[in-house]
């Protein structure tokens, strides 16, 4: 999937007519960005923090919450919805493949014997 904002063939002259496909949109819009931006974090789950010598800011953790729409889905929408469904669909397996790698990983490194305990008082005796 190419990283674009829409998946679909649209113009801004619908919009302005219709506003229930206007709201629509914008909604489309957030959830194409979101999965655009899972897609980033699978190719480079460091993102700015494998960069160096750039300064990293925090990112707000913000939870999404579905807008209430007074209008159902316009069918000039439908065909964008459907390749947005797809995509989601696509990244939440590879985000689910990528969350096991990583499960897998960790078990692997607490097997070592050491790693991750916590170090312990040592008393060295120097006057032996």
């Amino acid at each position: 999937m190419a990283e674009q904002a829409h998946w679909g063939d649209q113009t801004a002259e619908p919009f302005q007519k219709d506003p229930a496909l206007a709201a629509w949109s914008l909604v489309l819009d957030v959830l194409e960005m979101a999965v655009v931006a899972a897609e980033k974090t699978l190719k480079d789950p460091l993102g700015p923090l494998s960069a160096r010598d750039q300064p990293v800011a925090a990112l707000p953790a913000e939870r999404w919450s579905p807008p209430s729409l007074n209008a159902p889905l316009p069918p000039e929408a439908r065909r964008r919805a459907l390749a947005l469904a797809e995509a989601q669909e696509r990244v939440a397996r590879r985000l689910e493949a990528a969350k096991h790698d990583v499960v897998r990983q960790l078990h692997a490194v607490s097997s070592v014997p050491g790693v991750g305990d916590p170090s312990g008082a040592i008393y060295l005796d120097v006057n032996g």
